[in-house]
């Protein structure tokens, strides 16, 4: 193969790498919204300015005002020219060409790079300040919602929980129902933008989410419809027609967890992903006579990624892939077992001795043994000592699944 050639088929390579393999090397957090991820840019930040298409195979920074394919990103978040994203991205220089990227240059590249985002983590903090307020008033809002709802004896709330998912809640239980509860949704408007818009209102069955803080940081709403059988109601997007979830937090679920079985110091702690999941497993034991209820806290930590928190880096996929431009069968990567420590976490009490994660067998296996695995790491972090085991339910369900199962 001539010089030319065999450059061609590098730069091919390189450009063969998906986005979506290149962002998530760089541990960005975005969230799908239609064919799209969205988020902040792991360069310049912000909210959700930041997307990549994986159908496309392109990206979009609207902050920094780029877009293109895996190289075009590697440049933008590297602060790299053509030929080094290249080589970042097929693990060696270019062949039959000048050496790669000297040791000084990439020193001065990653000392520049240091001070650019330096500079975004200035800018961004000063943005956080300035949105302090409006987190604020949304905060009180939460409040606002919360207080609003009525005890669950008499509700849907009640008859939901009870006659579709076969649980009696505890007298204390922190959950409320709201009659008429708002669903907001960002919709597109006449002028061609988007506004935030009440696309439906119906009873809810409401939590509150405690913050790392140990305060009210949100507020977890379970829309309910008794007339399905799941008991939750079904909406669709009024401009995609995406069906939306029946479950929303408004706030913050960063870092924090929903109390449903409260202990001033507890010993154990019962920790899962769904409400349904971990009160299931609560009214399990005590039918039981566990003697563990009295010394154990039972709370739900919302989603899988909150429970582990962010990884330390991907890891490729032990089963699904992604095929290439080139059409080559890749790993899709996904958050690895390996916590980074430096992200935040649902802090845990000191009192703890032992924690048992409920791991739901209905969802992919790998995604939830590795978020299982980081959260664990987590707690013993914190509470030198602890010793964490995973509970799981039987292949294909969850606990409530396990609990309605033992009902009928």
């Amino acid at each position: 193969m001539s010089g030319s050639s065999a450059f061609e088929a590098w730069v091919e390579e390189a450009r063969a790498v998906t986005v979506e393999e290149a962002v998530a090397a760089r541990g960005s957090t975005l969230k799908r919204s239609g064919h799209e991820q969205v988020g902040p840019c792991p360069l310049c930040g912000g909210h959700d300015g930041f997307s990549i298409n994986p159908r496309k195979g392109v990206f979009n920074c609207r902050r920094g005002g780029v877009g293109g394919d895996a190289i075009a990103l590697v440049q933008h978040l590297d602060g790299c020219e053509f030929r080094v994203a290249c080589e970042i991205l097929t693990g060696r220089p270019p062949p039959n060409r000048d050496a790669g990227e000297t040791a000084e240059a990439r020193a001065a590249r990653v000392a520049a790079l240091a001070a650019r985002r330096a500079e975004q983590a200035e800018a961004e903090a000063e943005r956080e300040v300035e949105t302090n307020e409006f987190r604020d008033r949304e905060l009180a809002r939460c409040r606002e919602l919360w207080l609003s709802g009525v005890k669950l004896t008499g509700t849907p709330a009640e008859a939901y929980l009870r006659d579709l998912r076969c649980l009696i809640v505890p007298d204390d239980v922190w959950l409320r129902c709201a009659l008429k509860h708002p669903y907001w949704e960002h919709v597109a408007n006449s002028k061609g933008g988007k506004v935030w818009k009440v696309v439906h209102e119906g009873p809810a069955l409401l939590a509150p989410v405690i913050g790392p803080g140990g305060r009210f940081a949100g507020l977890h709403a379970t829309w309910i419809d008794l007339a399905r059988p799941s008991g939750k109601v079904e909406l669709f997007h009024p401009d995609t027609g995406e069906l939306l979830p029946a479950k929303k937090v408004r706030g913050s679920a960063k870092g924090g967890h929903i109390p449903l079985v409260r202990h001033p110091a507890p010993t154990i702690l019962f920790l899962g992903e769904g409400i349904e999941t971990v009160l299931s497993v609560w009214r399990a034991l005590v039918a039981a006579g566990d003697p563990r209820v009295a010394e154990a806290a039972f709370w739900s930590g919302y989603s899988l990624g909150n429970i582990g928190g962010r990884a330390a880096k991907s890891v490729p996929h032990p089963s699904e892939a992604t095929i290439d431009r080139l059409g080559r069968r890749r790993a899709r990567p996904v958050p690895g077992p390996v916590p980074d420590l430096a992200a935040p976490s649902i802090p845990v009490p000191a009192t703890l001795r032992q924690v048992w994660e409920l791991g739901d067998s209905d969802s992919d296996r790998t995604l939830t043994e590795n978020a299982l695995a980081r959260g664990a790491a987590r707690i013993r972090h914190q509470v030198p000592g602890c010793t964490v085991r995973v509970a799981w339910a039987p292949e294909g369900e969850d606990f409530n699944d396990v609990l309605r199962r033992a009902a009928a």
